[in-house]
């Protein structure tokens, strides 16, 4: 097995022992990857996040043995919030140490302006990238070429806690809730009054009408702004001058605030601790991602349904959801390139695809493998299919999508913390108008 990524491989010590090294031992490894196979097996090496190891292990163990003589994938799985640090370190020193790299969605436009990410378009025809999902090729895109193929996608769905709602004495026809027939967000809060004024009229107990699985963090929350009609970031990707300044964005925000500071969404809960609240039976209505099904079973949570996420009252056209998850990247600086993007397109295209899906419980990026077995076995994926087909929209395609996030995810907290909005737009948009300039 390649040897592992140790977590001593983030600190400056070994960033400044990395750069010293020279050109002799960027040779030497270049050298041993490039003799790294027996009796004509290649071997590549793929650094993946945990959260994926599920599905990933599966498909790898399907790879080696569908290739086996042939192509050999060893892996390494790396914690989550360590991944994104230990790649700057090694693609920053223009590492062979992994031939193909997993890649959230979101970074893919940074990894393509570092020199990261090798283009995929002369091994993955035209015809095969669109076997994705339209808002999967523009996260895996950058700059007319394709670099990220997804492996799967993520879309939300609004749970409600059916005992909260029967206790409450308030009865929804959600049998009627189609896409073209959402419940607004208007209801939301008018129902969500409603029963806590039954359930918690003097807020001792702690009971919340809806909240947001990531709170706090653009994945989710933009939805509020994007279903208004505003965009993620300017078309060039390095403005949100004009952006979150606008209608949209603004109304957005003092709606959002509004409901916090009537106790209807939540104050100083983190998005870690979200889920547990709902499923103790303190938020009444939840939008989660359809990853939380399994959670549920595993904690016996009982008392849920499900439906589609909701809409403003007057733009129900203009609904848009939250969507995209890990892409998996070849390395620019690989020797073994074809060997990396046999392993790819049979991850992301082929039978690796569907082993993935099955054992992750992803929601598909290939169109095809929305069948009418996984919508039984799995309801709440037909509605899934309908947001990520239909309303999807994918998260800022910008180069700088790190600081984007940061700043934009302070915007959210700033704002659920009693901020006057104006003043923390305007503080938003001069710290990424900084950032931006690196880009530039």
């Amino acid at each position: 097995m390649y040897k592992k990524v140790w977590l001593g491989l983030l600190t400056a010590a070994m960033v400044a022992g990395l750069t010293a090294c020279g050109s002799k031992a960027a040779e030497e490894t270049t050298a041993k990857a490039a003799g790294d196979s027996v009796d004509g097996e290649v071997t590549i090496h793929l650094m993946m996040s945990n959260s994926q190891e599920l599905g990933v292990s599966a498909a790898v163990e399907a790879f080696n043995k569908a290739y086996e003589g042939k192509i050999k994938c060893e892996t390494d799985y790396v914690a989550f919030n360590d991944v994104f640090e230990t790649l700057e370190v090694l693609m920053s020193n223009k590492s062979t140490e992994y031939d193909i790299f997993a890649a959230d969605g979101p970074n893919v436009a940074a990894y393509v302006s570092r020199g990261y990410l090798q283009p995929l378009n002369q091994w993955i025809s035209d015809d095969e990238i669109k076997m994705f999902t339209d808002a999967m090729i523009t996260e895996g895109t950058y700059k007319d070429q394709f670099y990220g193929a997804p492996m799967g996608n993520s879309s939300t769905v609004l749970y409600y806690n059916k005992a909260l709602l029967k206790e409450a004495g308030i009865n929804i026809d959600f049998d009627s809730v189609t896409p073209d027939n959402r419940l607004t967000w208007e209801q939301l809060i008018d129902y969500s009054k409603q029963a806590l004024d039954v359930l918690d009229p003097d807020h001792s107990k702690g009971i919340y009408g809806i909240e947001f699985q990531q709170v706090g963090r653009v994945y989710q929350m933009n939805i509020l702004p994007n279903s208004l009609g505003g965009a993620q970031i300017s078309e060039d990707g390095l403005s949100v001058d004009g952006v979150i300044d606008t209608q949209p964005w603004m109304d957005a925000l003092n709606f959002y605030q509004t409901q916090v500071n009537d106790g209807i969404f939540t104050r100083g809960i983190s998005a870690d601790d979200t889920s547990s609240y709902f499923q103790s039976g303190k938020i009444l209505f939840y939008l989660g991602t359809t990853a939380l099904p399994a959670a549920f079973e595993k904690n016996g949570f009982e008392d849920w349904g499900f439906t589609y996420i909701p809409c403003f009252e007057g733009h129900e056209d203009e609904i848009r959801s939250a969507c995209g998850s890990w892409t998996i990247g070849m390395n620019t600086y690989s020797v073994k390139q074809e060997a990396a993007a046999e392993f790819i397109k049979y991850l992301t295209l082929y039978d690796g695809a569907d082993v993935y899906i099955n054992a992750s419980g992803m929601v598909p990026a290939l169109d095809r493998q929305f069948t009418d077995e996984l919508k039984k076995a799995k309801p709440y994926m037909v509605m899934a299919e309908y947001e990520v087909k239909n309303t999807a929209l994918v998260r800022a395609i910008t180069p700088a999508f790190n600081e984007y996030s940061t700043a934009m995810n302070a915007l959210w907290d700033n704002v659920r913390n009693g901020a006057e909005v104006a003043g923390a737009v305007d503080d938003c948009k001069a710290e990424l108008e900084t950032a931006f300039k690196e880009y530039e």
